[in-house]
């Protein structure tokens, strides 16, 4: 398996002072002459999709689409998984496959194709079976939607803002979010690289949307006037989702940004910047 071992981040991380040494000719980086390898990974009790892919530093999306799942809760201790080095879909040819064909589908150069995969312009050597890996750099795979419903656990604290604004009102046990009021049809962007988990009304909430972030949390977006994203469709961080609005109930147009962590409403603003946004009286709705 990849991940290192805490000792061994320890020991990566660990860096005495040390005198420097001046090389006597230019250092350059050789390419390896060798394929990107593909890693193979039994499930262990307690792991889930998203820890297994943060712990490789990869999308969920990228184990699930390599591995024919499509429900994160399908995932089972035991299991064996397929896992690329970076976010790519490993795909094995067929007859009537062509290395243009596929670069042409994912969007990427032939030519950058061929190097990556260390194969020459006929198209030769490409093993046993014929493997190609295809990069998806934003792990967006043409076609593919993952279900999340399993909760995941929150891994490590990480999100921005979702809009520009003004907070109206702060996290409390009676208003279980902090609202954010801008213009009409400002942007909503999501917190981070993550997947769509809802899209819908709300009830008081109006229209919303949610996104579980890749390292466990969920944030949620309400009130808004129109959502930009389906359920099960990859996002990217800082990604426009939706925009403020004035659906459910509401005295003027903001964001209800909701978090959750295992299905429990915690405070967003407990893994949001540390950048102080002036607070003015006042609530804008419920939720």
């Amino acid at each position: 398996m990849r991940p290192e071992t805490e000792t061994a981040r320890s020991a990566l991380t660990f860096a005495p002072e040390r005198a420097v040494v001046e090389p006597r000719h230019g250092i350059h980086t050789a390419v390896s002459p060798d394929r990107p390898q593909v890693y193979a990974h039994v499930v262990a009790a307690g792991e889930t999709l998203l820890s297994i892919a943060s712990n490789f530093g990869i999308a969920p999306q990228t184990i699930a689409v390599n591995n024919g799942i499509s429900d994160s809760a399908a995932l089972r201790p035991g299991q064996s998984l397929v896992i690329p080095p970076f976010d790519a879909a490993i795909h094995v040819m067929t007859p009537g496959d062509s290395i243009a064909g596929l670069a042409a589908r994912y969007g990427v150069e032939a030519d950058a194709l061929r190097d990556l995969n260390r194969i020459g312009s006929d198209d030769a050597a490409l093993g046993d079976p014929p493997m190609l890996l295809i990069p998806v750099p934003d792990a967006r795979y043409p076609g593919f939607r993952l279900h999340l419903s399993e909760p995941p656990r929150v891994l490590a604290p990480r999100l921005r803002w979702p809009t520009d604004g003004v907070i109206t009102q702060l996290y409390s046990p009676a208003h279980q979010g902090v609202d954010i009021a801008a213009p009409y049809g400002t942007p909503i962007v999501a917190s981070d690289a993550g997947t769509v988990s809802a899209v819908g009304w709300k009830g008081p909430g109006g229209l919303a949307v949610c996104i579980y972030q890749d390292w466990g949390l969920e944030t949620c977006a309400y009130h808004t006037s129109a959502v930009y994203v389906e359920v099960g469709e990859r996002v990217s961080a800082g990604q426009r989702i939706a925009a403020i609005g004035t659906s459910g109930e509401t005295t003027g147009p903001h964001v209800h940004w909701e978090a959750r962590t295992n299905g429990a409403l915690v405070d967003p603003l407990t893994y949001a910047p540390t950048v102080t946004k002036p607070v003015v009286g006042g609530a804008t709705g419920s939720p």
